[in-house]
């Protein structure tokens, strides 16, 4: 659902997410992110490439993490996104990975 938001809450929203990810994503690609967001204004840019990040380096996404960041793209309009809907398909499969091996243990 897509509500008009000022720039600033979008950016508000997509600082909320990254900072989120503080500590999981590498302090080298969450400076990059954090520019991107707070110097360049870029902020879908910023949670495109954490999306591709949290893949290619295949991070851990908990509830909070991942409802920060579909709330960010969903204010951009992107909440339908080829990334977005990969994001779902990652999510659900890491929450069953770990509820597997939560049972395992």
């Amino acid at each position: 659902m897509v509500v008009d938001l000022t720039k600033q809450e979008i950016q508000a929203l997509c600082a909320f997410a990254l900072e989120s990810f503080k500590g999981v994503l590498p302090p080298e690609r969450f400076r990059d992110a954090h520019d991107w967001v707070h110097r360049y204004g870029e902020w879908g840019l910023a949670m495109e490439f954490v999306i591709d990040w949290v893949g290619d380096l295949d991070l851990p996404v908990d509830q909070a993490q991942f409802d920060a960041i579909e709330r960010a793209m969903d204010a951009m309009g992107w909440a339908e996104s080829s990334r977005m809907k990969w994001l779902r398909g990652y999510f659900a499969a890491f929450k069953s990975r770990n509820s597997r091996e939560g049972e395992s243990a």
